[in-house]
């Protein structure tokens, strides 16, 4: 017989030569019939290929057809309502039978340290259900000792799919896949857990995101209901640069959120300062708030426009700065209305940007684009056309 089966169709433990059998699929041809049919009397009986799974447009699945047996189903039953603590399950008799099963008392953990891990034998692989608190919240183990027979482990890891379906995967909370007998001790599923608990480690960017979501939140929690975004106080001095802004007598002001002392101060401010002087005084490192009062001419009358420019640099900034900057920028503005700055342009800019005098023209004055001129057809070659009487 081929690779010398006995007569049960199954391979002799220690006698035959273990192959991998590597097939091609194809999108255009399906598995030709004798195939799947080859590969099942080469492997143990109870280990049954489903044709639909070797079609060529599903992925190739290998599953062992083994079911759970009436008493299990029963088992399972008892557990949903909450009158079994435990179920440990092997595979017997190509079925999934109960071996093991615990009412339990209304604590759990005395039920864990009387039952495990001493219900488990490390030369028969298992499959463990533990109900923690509620009908839902179950434990899902897989138990395998590197003791055990390879067959047996590989039966069982191949039933695992079959087994969480049949029993319910809504029902199982945790699952946990152990190898040694020590690792099912209640102080060792307690350190598991815990482990499970415990914040995964961050970089130093996801750190500095969740600082800054952190500081956001409380913030906001902080601020009035009626603003949107986060409302940080204005000290006095910049309240004060902001008054004498709006009564004409600065033409500068230039602030800055303190994210230390949760709060806005002044950073610079200029009684004249010509427009081809404004660029230089935008800081292209940290992110600011400016407002500058703009005098020119238009159409015959001179003007005075105040601009808003919140420049917020391509680098050098952090990113809990940017967030705060961005969340103050409403509140802030309201405030700032509040002491009578009329913003009539308000700016986002970062180093690239163009600050001149022109630029600023445009913003507040654009140009009126022309109006497109009718299409003029053109005239026909060789003049105008004669009609001729015939």
């Amino acid at each position: 017989s081929p690779l010398g089966r006995t007569k049960e169709g199954g391979l002799r433990d220690g006698k035959d030569l273990i192959c991998c059998v590597v097939y091609r699929r194809s999108l255009a041809l399906s598995l030709s019939p004798p195939f799947p049919s080859l590969l099942s009397t080469l492997f143990l009986p109870s280990l049954q290929l489903v044709p639909s799974l070797l079609d060529p447009f599903t992925p190739m699945a290998c599953q062992t057809g083994i079911k759970p047996n009436a008493k299990l189903r029963s088992a399972f039953e008892l557990g949903k309502q909450a009158k079994l603590r435990l179920i440990k399950v092997v595979v017997r008799n190509e079925e999934l039978a109960p071996n093991y099963e615990l009412r339990g008392s209304n604590d759990w953990r005395a039920d864990w340290a009387a039952a495990l891990p001493e219900c488990l034998d490390s030369f028969e692989p298992c499959f463990v259900l533990f109900r923690l608190n509620t009908v839902h919240d179950w434990l899902f183990i897989s138990f395998a000792d590197d003791r055990a027979p390879v067959k047996e482990k590989m039966l069982l890891a191949a039933t695992q799919a079959t087994f969480k379906n049949e029993f319910g995967p809504a029902y199982i909370a945790h699952e946990r896949h152990v190898t040694e007998r020590k690792d099912l001790s209640l102080d060792a599923f307690d350190s598991w857990m815990s482990g499970k608990s415990e914040p995964q480690p961050l970089t130093e960017i996801e750190q500095e995101l969740l600082n800054a979501a952190q500081e956001r939140s409380r913030a906001a929690a902080a601020a009035p209901t009626g603003l949107k975004g986060v409302s940080f106080p204005l000290d006095r001095n910049a309240e004060e640069a902001l008054v004498q802004l709006s009564k004409g007598a600065l033409a500068f002001v230039q602030l800055s959120v303190d994210t230390l002392n949760e709060a806005i101060k002044l950073e610079g401010m200029e009684t004249v300062l010509a427009a081809g002087e404004l660029a230089g005084k935008i800081s292209r490192k940290q992110p600011r708030y400016t407002f500058y009062r703009f005098e020119h001419e238009f159409d015959g009358r001179q003007l005075v426009s105040i601009f808003f420019i919140y420049s917020l640099p391509s680098s050098g900034a952090s990113i809990k700065e940017r967030m705060l900057y961005s969340s103050c920028k409403g509140p802030f503005l309201g405030e700032a209305a509040r002491l009578g700055v009329e913003v009539a342009k308000k700016m986002e800019v970062d180093a690239k940007d163009d600050l001149s005098e022109s630029a600023l023209f445009e913003s507040i004055h654009p140009p009126v684009a022309e109006s497109p001129k009718p299409f003029a057809r053109p005239a026909p070659p060789g003049g105008p056309r004669r009609i001729t009487k015939v």
